[in-house]
């Protein structure tokens, strides 16, 4: 069997769902009071694939980091050696200029070259189905090589195949090489 270790990042504006998001993942609860994240916290979730008759164990490094301001340069540093980057935006917020392409930015000169990205458009439980089908199309179109889901850490909405395409990926790229 094969171990893998991969660090993924989590990031986003303060308030869009990042820590709901991995709680939900990994405990299966939710909260609704707000605790801001300071600095950064850790998760480890443990995945097993059989790719090519041989058993790989991944273990994925969630590093879930804070969004103040006041924390921008140690994110730069949290951010280096990353696998993937998990991008978080609030459905409410979903205006590109301000809630995605910052963070982009932030994830094209902080982590490796060529780390890939997701957007997660989460609390998809704040609004109606049409209106966040179109808001995910506007999206596709504007970021047509980035994988985009929709999800409710609340209702736990897609959490689980967030975090199935992750590993999938990853263990395809280790597969790759």
């Amino acid at each position: 069997m094969e171990t893998w270790k991969k660090k993924i990042c989590l990031i986003g504006s303060d308030g869009v769902g990042k820590t709901s998001i991995i709680i939900r993942y990994t405990q299966g609860t939710f909260s609704n009071s707000y605790l801001m994240t300071l600095g950064c916290d850790f998760y480890e979730i443990e995945k097993k694939s059989l790719q090519n008759n041989k058993e790989i164990n991944l273990g994925l490094v969630v590093w879930d980091i804070a969004s103040q301001r006041n924390f921008e340069k140690i994110r730069s540093h949290y951010l280096q050696h990353a696998n993937l980057v998990i991008i978080v935006v609030d459905v409410n917020r979903l205006e590109p200029k301000n809630f995605i392409e910052p963070w982009i930015t932030d994830v094209k000169a902080n982590s490796p070259p060529n780390c890939p990205y997701i957007i997660v458009v989460n609390k998809s439980d704040l609004i109606d189905l049409k209106d966040l089908q179109k808001s995910i199309e506007d999206l596709e179109k504007i970021y047509k090589n980035t994988k985009i889901f929709y999800s409710s850490a609340k209702s736990g909405e897609n959490i689980d195949s967030i975090f199935n395409y992750i590993a999938d990926f990853l263990i395809n790229e280790i597969d790759e090489k």
